[in-house]
């Protein structure tokens, strides 16, 4: 893989992608802020993201629901490669809805 980097910024359905970005194989990690009426909205979504990445990936994918505030979370995925977690991304605008 070469190191030049020629983005292109394609959008598409309200999502975007940059194309000819440097994949790191390291960068396993993913994480984005959420907000929650109750801790019954919070146990729900976890269950579902649970569902989620148990259906979709073959290795084990950690989730973590960190308390920002009394409704706010940090939600944490780690995943055993960088093609797994891209997956996962291309689908968070319809896992959050």
């Amino acid at each position: 893989m070469s190191n030049d980097n020629n983005t292109d910024i394609k959008d598409c359905c309200g999502a975007f992608a940059e194309i000819g970005s440097i994949i790191h194989p390291d960068d396993t990690e993913l994480s984005f802020p959420i907000r929650f009426d109750s801790q019954l909205a919070v146990d729900a979504k976890r269950s579902e993201l649970e569902a989620y990445v148990d259906e979709q990936f073959d290795e084990a994918v950690t989730i973590n629901f960190t308390a920002q505030d009394e409704h706010a979370y940090l939600v944490t995925l780690s995943f055993t490669c960088t093609a797994e977690k891209m997956i996962f991304e291309m689908n968070l605008r319809h896992l959050l809805a």
